[in-house]
């Protein structure tokens, strides 16, 4: 691609950073940082749940237990 078509790298690449390349960069970063939150939140809720579950069965194993040494 010649310097100026749709498409084509500019000239200078990240170095030039111009005002439009910083916001595109900036845009980049936010969604990339959104994504992340996004993950980290499910990721939490799914911990969440998972040491609920592990309190029921530790629950369970309890009863399991004084019902064993009756």
């Amino acid at each position: 691609m010649a310097e100026g078509d749709t498409g084509a790298p500019r000239s200078g690449g990240a170095a030039q950073g111009d005002a439009f390349s910083k916001r595109e960069a900036a845009n980049e970063d936010y969604y990339v940082r959104q994504k992340e939150m996004e993950k980290l939140q499910n990721l939490k809720q799914k911990i969440e749940e998972h040491k609920r579950h592990l309190e029921e069965l530790d629950k369970h194993v309890e009863e399991t237990m004084k019902q064993g040494k009756k």
